[in-house]
């Protein structure tokens, strides 16, 4: 294959990577000292792209579980990787970028790349005899790692299963989800320790160490001498001592056998119960949720993780796994395990019972202790070592599950039960026997991986620390800092590991920290798991009142306005779950007009799009009559969204599930075995189809655009917007018929309430969108207006566009995102071409509650809000133009569409403003902001960009809709 020509060398950046394609093959590029070099871009521990890592110091870290690998080399440099990248032949000619896929980096065309051989140490004796007894993660590692270090002589690895040596993390998760097999989670390829030199005795146990003769015996009968030992033999499952703990379904996961049964036992299970709330019951607990069974978990303690994690911080595990169905029962002590005719019983001390198909226990683990202590090495809840993993013997070493060792953290000692102490800790012993003296001193670290949320943990944590949360807890992004005496002791993520990496600088400095310049608030000890500040709360699951889960209830006392009136909102406006309940009851499923597609999208009988009214999933169809109809997308019978794709034309609407189904209208018009079988079972007697349709709303269209309501009595579109939005919607909507262009979508971490404001108020996009103030679009000094109807709570921010010109010497001064001079290689950009009935050559129409017309200049577009919670939204871009658009016009609106969208020359900035507005509430609760800018105009339309009246009337018509 010649060299491929796959990017500019302007392209690839001494910081950061380039991702590109090259013939199906993901590639990074890097820039090191100069040079440009090409590896493989997937992590080779999971799917992670690396060009979205982090590059320092020749390496690059995965953004998913930070393994770290050498850019020139692709070697694997730390945990949780184990195999090395493949890295590719680069270079640079004419300014370009080339890649030869046949090649890997630093060859000659046609010799392979070599690895470099270790030499051997200076304490290590060709002859010597290293054996090493656990052939598991730390085993394997420290075999290969004693060969790379240089060792010479024999080196044995001996293990009691009869298994190659595997991973233990994918047990708990890929594995059992049937994502992974057993030779994808192998530590090493299987030629890897042949390849080595390194002999393997598989499915046979270490009976007994005399250490004066330096002998193992062996459950054969053999013996087998040994100048070094290692001892790996890790840990087991804790197992029940109650009445049926061996029952058939019962199930302990330790294993590739265990994982394998319990993973068939999972996906024919309806109902399981996993007794213990550690890490390992709450993966188990995730696994049966996504394979679709319910979960119960029983645990002895008061919170989830409670010898590990303060309360506070186990509640926000807790509420995570609440939110996704599972159900918890706390200060449970289990009495006995028994089986009936409808399956397994869980009996509980209290008297109650659990019903299961599978009990799955998890409730931690015992070091294999026997071993060594019977060899009279010093224990303590684990074989006690030094940095080098040396035991009270010399000649003795001991890493991964099985070893107690002093942390760098304060000196602490500990036992830890994780991949990278196992992976880690046993490369430094197996070089240090090797006569390589390495000190493991790594600050403990670990993941999980539970209800789609990748949690990292850093440092030590202990449950006397006080909990900081920074972000809304459990959510992505979010962060709970534990500090003790000051200091940081360890860092929880949720889909965040660049602030692990900084956690872990903090943590190793020792320095003092101050929750404030984390950016972070205190975390309350909650009594139950729905209290947590911000967490994700079910009241049924977590133990409420059936009928608190299922009503609205009143604003409490708290929600008070502030007595300044509509110059302040308060924070819980935008933050408490309460009120965006209550929003969805009194806004979206109340007296409004709900946008939900453009009649182009559904032309022809049959044709139908999915779409939402608030959070509330609904299908907009046209049916053969023409008609056009939104119903929502639930089955009348069992719930189930029965419509799965985004658009398309059919007949009729099925359900998966049960196959009822129902016409374009929403009508129910069958039931699969109405009258049952053989006279038999099958629906009541006084069953009626047409009672049991699918919930219609209330429809409108004008010139192409359609609105649904759930009220059924709704005023007319035009009484709704009023004379002077009306006349702005129809300057934009003029009756040529549309024509959809395409679609973007993206999410935003804020209010949905933000977007509203954000194009209220025109004062920001005086100083926040540099090219609209630089190229004359909406500037201080053009002709404006802020508009609003009477009731406050539809607007138009409009402007006619100027040459920039003039803008006067002060205004330039208080912009400073004006920038003199900056002009565009494509000035086509910014030019307007007069096809409207307007003064204004750039209009933002806010259509309450859901609805953005966009029209910047000449292209359009329509920002459909679907609320997911107080604290994040979905906004869904529709583009259009006219069915008359000719060639050259098409073009147009599309090269001025980069204007917008979520990463447009202008959205883009709005999304980051959003962002931070929301996390300044989210972090710094219980405030208020100011809006009182143009005093003169206490509410309503302004002439003025300097204003936020705007916003003030769209506040004064929450207010009244929602009672507050």
């Amino acid at each position: 294959m010649p060299w491929l020509q796959v990017a500019s060398s302007g392209d690839v950046k001494e910081t950061g990577a380039l991702g590109v394609d090259v013939e199906g093959t993901p590639v990074a590029l890097f820039r090191v000292d100069g040079a440009v070099y090409a590896t493989h871009n997937i992590c080779t521990h999971q799917f992670a792209f690396l060009s979205d890592g982090y590059v320092e110091d020749g390496c690059v870290e995965c953004p998913l579980h930070q393994a770290l690998f050498d850019i020139r080399t692709g070697r694997a440099m730390s945990a949780p990787a184990s195999a090395d990248l493949r890295t590719f032949a680069a270079k640079e000619e004419g300014g370009l970028v080339f890649v030869d896929l046949t090649r890997s980096a630093g060859t000659v065309a046609g010799e392979p790349h070599q690895e470099p051989a270790g030499e051997p140490g200076a304490a290590a004796e060709a002859g010597e005899r290293l054996v090493i007894v656990g052939a598991g993660q730390a085993g394997a590692r420290a075999a290969e790692a004693m060969r790379q270090a240089g060792h010479a002589g024999p080196i044995l690895l001996i293990g009691d299963e009869a298994e190659a040596p595997y991973e233990r993390p994918p047990l708990s998760k890929e594995l059992l989800l049937g994502t992974a097999d057993r030779e994808s989670i192998r530590v090493l390829p299987a030629d890897r320790l042949p390849s080595l030199g390194v002999g393997v005795r598989l499915g046979c146990r270490v009976t007994a160490i005399d250490r004066t003769a330096r002998t193992l015996s062996l459950s054969d009968g053999s013996a087998v001498n040994y100048d070094k030992l290692l001892i790996a033999t890790g840990a087991r499952a804790r197992r029940l001592s109650v009445p049926g703990a061996d029952l058939p379904g019962v199930h302990h996961l330790r294993t590739i056998a265990e994982a394998e049964a319990l993973g068939a036992a999972l996906r024919a299970a309806r109902r399981i119960v996993v007794v213990g709330a550690g890490f390992i019951g709450l993966e188990i607990a995730s696994a049966a949720r996504r394979l679709g069974a319910e979960a119960t978990v029983l645990e002895r303690a008061d919170t989830p993780l409670e010898r590990l994690l303060p309360p506070a911080a186990g509640r926000v595990l807790q509420s995570l796994a609440e939110v996704h169905g599972v159900a918890f029962r706390f200060g449970v002590e289990i009495a006995a395990i028994r089986r009936d005719g409808a399956g397994l019983r869980v009996d509980c001390a209290d008297g109650t019972a659990v019903a299961a198909d599978a009990v799955v226990v998890g409730i931690g683990t015992e070091a294999n202790l026997e071993l060594a202590r019977d060899a009279g090495l010093a224990v303590d809840n684990g074989i006690l070592v030094d940095g080098e993993g040396r035991t009270s013997d010399p000649a003795i070493f001991a890493a991964g599950d099985v070893a107690h060792y002093p942390t760098p953290i304060n000196g602490r000692r500990c036992r830890l039960e994780s991949w990278q102490h196992a992976q880690e800790q046993a490369i430094a012993a197996g070089r240090t026997m090797a006569g390589q003296a390495t000190t493991y001193g790594r600050t403990p670290w670990f993941w999980t991986d539970q209800f789609g949320r990748n949690i990292q943990m850093i440092g030590l944590p202990s449950r006397d620390a006080t909990v900081f949360v920074r972000g809304t807890a459990g959510e992505a992004g979010s962060v709970l800092y534990l500090l003790e005496g000051g200091t940081l002791s360890a860092a929880i993520a949720f889909d965040d590991p660049q602030a692990i990496r900084d956690a872990r600088a903090r943590i190793e400095s020792g320095a003092p920290v101050d929750a404030a310049s984390l950016g972070a608030v205190p975390l309350p000890a909650a009594t139950s798991a729905s209290a947590c500040p911000g967490a994700p709360s079910d009241c049924a699951a977590s133990g409420a009142p059936a009928e608190e889960s299922q009503t609205m209830a009143e604003p409490q006392p708290s929600f008070r306005w502030p007595e300044e009136g509509l110059t302040r909102i308060p924070d819980w406006v935008y933050t408490d779950e309460t009120i965006y309940r209550r929003e969805v009851e009194r806004i979206f499923h109340g007296r409004s007009w709900n946008y939900v597609a453009l009649e182009a999208e559904i032309p022809n009988p049959g044709d139908y799009v999915r779409s939402n009214v608030g959070p509330t999933p609904v299908v907009v169809s046209r049916a053969e009559d023409g008609s056009i109809n939104v119903f929502e997308n639930r089955c009348a019978h069992r719930a189930a969204e029965f419509c799965r794709s985004l658009r398309g034309n059919a007949k009729e609407f099925v359900c998966p599930y049960h196959q009822w189904s129902y016409d374009l209208k929403g009508n129910l018009v069958g039931v699969p075995f109405r009258r049952g079988v053989d006279g038999k079972g099958g629906m009541p007697k006084d069953f009626r189809a047409q009672d049991h349709g699918l919930t219609q709303l209330a429809v409108t269209t004008h010139r192409g655009v359609v609105f649904a309501s759930y009220a059924s009595d709704m005023e007319p579109l035009a009484d709704y917007l009023g004379p002077d939005i009306m006349g702005e919607f129809e300057a934009t909507f003029d009756g040529r018929p549309l024509k959809v262009l395409g679609y973007y979508r993206n999410t935003l971490p804020g209010n949905w309430k933000l977007y509203h404001e954000n194009l209220k108020d025109p004062y920001h996009a005086t100083l926040l969108h540099t090219f609209l103030v630089s190229f004359g679009l909406l500037v201080a000094g053009n002709r404006s207006l802020m508009l609003c109807d009477e009731s406050g709570r539809h607007g138009v921010m409009a402007s006619a566009k100027s040459d920039g010109k003039n803008v006067s010497q002060e205004n330039k001064k208080e912009m400073r995102a004006y920038q003199e001079g900056m002009v565009l290689e494509e000035p086509r950009f910014v030019d307007y071409r007069p096809e409207f009935d307007s003064p204004w050559s750039v209009t933002m129409m806010t259509v309450w509650p859901n609805m953005i017309v966009q029209r910047e200049m000449n292209t359009l577009g329509i920002r459909q809000i679907v609320p997911t919670g107080p604290n994040e939204f979905i906004m869904n871009w529709t583009m259009f133009g006219f069915e008359g658009d000719d060639d050259e016009m098409l073009r147009h609106r599309l090269r001025q569409g980069n204007l917008m969208g979520p990463a447009g020359f202008l959205g883009l900035e709005d999304n980051e403003a959003i962002k931070y507005v929301q996390d300044g509430m989210k972090n710094v609760p219980d405030g208020r902001h100011l809006v009182a800018l143009d005093p003169a105009t206490e509410a309503g339309t302004s002439d003025t960009l300097i204003s936020e009246s705007a916003i003030r009337a769209m506040y004064r018509h929450w207010r009244s809709v929602m009672d507050v």
